[in-house]
């Protein structure tokens, strides 16, 4: 098996080891002035987790990519104890030499806390990071770009190196239950997970569910949902969101109040 950036036409998914293809970097995209409701949700994800996180709090960060926790977790958590990225692919992590935000260079102290990068699976990570440590872990957009086995074990590593407790975020996308999850949507992913994969492989992996939300949602599912006379004054109140606030915004917020329609989800674990 290979590691690829995405799935090439042709290629069969279960031959590939995984994909290192990444959303793009919101923090560009709203500098630049464009952004899709992807970017919307990406942002949301990671202002949650952020919000999640405390005060000397050793954050996991499984598949970190490029580090998009590290500009929020600066401003706002700045008394973590640590942050460390875990990636495949070494050069995804360039938050090492250069700010996530506009690529200039760091200066030292730029980090309140202390930041460390880990090249290595995630689906074996164990081997090198330190047992029953991590206070909380953040598993973003991520599980899909691997094979299910890699993510099934993924899952118990984070376990292995977690503290009692801990707390993790992880998110990915909803596959409906009838559906072969290697009859993926997006070329960068070779396995999308059906919820009921992701519930079961937490329990199993010594994982208790806390909660689980929608952060995507397709756009006709929602009108379908909202005009449904239970909803109707949920429904007045997205009608006049819409007026003022960019639909973008919308449809993760209120892919939230979804998660059983939701195309992406996000789940919240505890250690046990």
């Amino acid at each position: 098996m290979t590691v690829v950036h995405k799935i090439d036409e042709g290629t069969d998914r279960r031959e590939v080891t995984a994909t290192t293809y990444q959303m793009r970097n919101f923090y560009r995209q709203f500098g630049d002035g464009f952004f899709s409701v992807l970017d919307i949700m990406n942002y949301i994800q990671h202002q949650t987790v952020v919000r999640m996180a405390k005060e000397e709090d050793r954050v996991l960060d499984m598949c970190c990519g490029r580090g998009l926790l590290l500009p929020m977790l600066r401003y706002e958590r700045k008394g973590i104890e640590s942050y460390t990225g875990v990636d495949i692919q070494a050069s995804n992590a360039s938050y090492r030499k250069s700010r996530v935000t506009d690529n200039k260079p760091i200066t030292k102290g730029y980090y309140p806390f202390k930041v460390y990068f880990v090249n290595h699976n995630v689906a074996s990570m164990s081997e090198i990071l330190p047992k029953d440590y991590f206070t909380f872990i953040v598993y973003t957009s991520s599980i899909e770009h691997m094979q299910p086995s890699d993510g099934r074990q993924s899952l118990f590593e984070a376990r292995s190196v977690a503290q009692k407790g801990c707390r993790l975020f992880l998110s990915c996308p909803n596959t409906p239950e009838d559906q072969d999850g290697y009859e993926a949507q997006y070329a960068a992913h070779v396995y999308e997970w059906k919820a009921s994969e992701i519930i079961t492989t937490l329990k199993d992996s010594g994982w208790k569910l806390e909660d689980m939300y929608g952060l995507l949602i397709d756009g006709n599912v929602l009108k379908s949902k909202l005009k449904n006379p239970e909803h109707k004054r949920l429904q007045e109140a997205y009608l006049r969101q819409l007026q003022f606030i960019p639909r973008e915004w919308l449809i993760p917020m209120y892919a939230a109040l979804f998660p059983e329609d939701a195309k992406e989800l996000a789940f919240v674990a505890t250690a046990i």
